[in-house]
């Protein structure tokens, strides 16, 4: 019978993540009591690449990266197994990953006990996450529509228009997000909504599986009201049901909100490297993130 090493003696290396890595990745974020199914991790690794850190055959970290066009990446689902933790493998991870992201502006959104780190290896704050959270939503009302704007349910084709809405707030190209999240047989997507005015789009939403329940986003539009009348419209098919949306704290959005029975649970901080935001075009906004590591 071979000794099983300690955390303090294991050999730790490094290596591309694989799909084969996923339950052992799940397995992670479950330690640390984040609400990821497996689904959410393999959306996660289709969208992206990752890198583990492995001791003794078995996956003690993770780390992930997505590049969204030319210009702009993300970073996220950064776990230590709790028995690794203190031993610098987080940074080695996170540097792995940077090197595969040079001339990219990397954002990432950083827990209370990350933050540190990652202001060591060069983000800077920028802004804060509400993470707005209902375990089981009061009924919601399905907004009043003025006379000039309608709803539709979204399909697959509609991925393409999406993404360069997408592009115009974030300057991020996540057309493999939204086909992803838009294929007719996802285990994602529960409902999705296009605002239109005057027969011109002036938003969309999505409501998807995710964690425990449900979650919305990515949710874009060119103004508040408008963000509100597609998250009012999502939230009225939740009645009863597990509820989170992760919205910019600056938005507007945490507020009402919190009036509709969504508690702030959590305020992680928007961090970015070798580089801003981008200034929107044309009003466009990202109210809603997709997940706080795809951004």
């Amino acid at each position: 019978m071979t000794a099983q090493l300690s955390p303090s003696y294991a050999e730790i290396t490094l290596r591309e993540m694989t799909a084969a890595d996923l339950p052992a990745c799940h397995g992670l974020s479950q330690a640390v009591s984040w609400s990821h199914r497996l689904e959410d991790w393999q959306l996660a690794f289709r969208c992206g690449k990752g890198w583990v850190a492995e001791a003794n055959g078995r996956v003690v970290g993770s780390a992930l990266y997505w590049a969204w066009g030319k210009k702009y990446a993300t970073l996220g689902l950064v776990i230590v197994s709790p028995d690794f933790q203190g031993r610098g493998m987080g940074k080695k991870l996170l540097v792995t990953l940077l090197g595969k992201l040079e001339g990219k502006t990397v954002r990432l959104h950083a827990t209370p006990e990350g933050k540190p780190l990652y202001e060591k290896l060069g983000f800077v704050t920028t802004g804060e996450i509400r993470q707005q959270q209902s375990r089981e939503l009061p009924p919601v009302t399905a907004p009043a529509l003025p006379q000039n704007c309608q709803l539709r349910e979204l399909n697959a084709e509609d991925a393409a228009t999406l993404s360069e809405l997408d592009g115009l707030s974030s300057g991020m190209q996540r057309l493999a997000l939204y086909q992803a999240l838009l294929e007719t047989d996802s285990s994602h997507t529960q409902k999705g909504q296009l605002l239109t005015r005057a027969g011109k789009i002036a938003g969309f939403g999505l409501l998807r599986q995710f964690g425990r329940g449900y979650a919305i986003g990515p949710l874009i539009a060119d103004n508040l009201d408008d963000a509100k009348v597609l998250v009012r419209q999502l939230l009225s098919e939740c009645s009863g049901k597990f509820v989170r949306v992760d919205v910019e704290a600056d938005s507007g959005l945490a507020e009402w909100l919190e009036a509709l029975g969504l508690a702030c649970v959590d305020r992680p901080t928007t961090m970015y490297k070798d580089g801003e935001p981008l200034k929107a075009a044309g009003g466009w906004r990202n109210f809603v993130l997709a997940t706080q590591a795809l951004g």
